[in-house]
C-alpha cells in the first residue's frame, strides 16, 4: 500500500522459470499483490510463481500484450479506464522512489 492506494504488478512470462524468482524478491515491500501472467509456458515458471506468493493467471493468446492485458484485466475491479492510466503512472514514479 501506498498513500493509501492498494499496488499490485503485473508480470508477464514465457519461460522464465529461473529469472522469475529474481524478480518476484526484488519487488518492493509497498507492493500488496504480484500476478504473474503465464503466456503458454512449458517450464515450471507458474509453479515457482506461486511457491514465492505470487497469484499466476493463464494467457492462452501468445505475446507480450496479449499477456499484459491479461494480467491487467484481473486488477481493474473499482477502476475506470482515467485511473488505469493514472495510476500506470503514478505507479512507475511511487516504484521509483520506493
Amino acid at each position: 500500500m501506498h498513500r493509501g492506494r492498494r499496488i499490485s504488478l503485473v508480470i508477464p512470462c514465457y519461460n522464465e522459470e529461473l529469472g522469475v524468482s529474481a524478480v518476484i524478491a526484488r519487488v518492493p515491500a509497498a507492493v500488496d499483490e504480484v500476478v504473474v501472467v503465464d503466456n503458454g509456458c512449458t517450464d515450471r515458471t507458474a509453479e515457482v510463481a506461486r511457491s514465492l506468493g505470487a497469484r499466476v493467471v493463464v494467457e492462452t493468446r501468445r505475446g507480450y500484450g496479449a499477456a499484459y492485458k491479461a494480467g491487467l484485466a484481473t486488477l481493474r475491479e473499482g477502476m475506470t479506464q482515467g485511473d488505469l492510466r493514472n495510476n500506470i503512472l503514478a505507479a512507475y514514479r511511487a516504484l521509483g522512489a520506493l
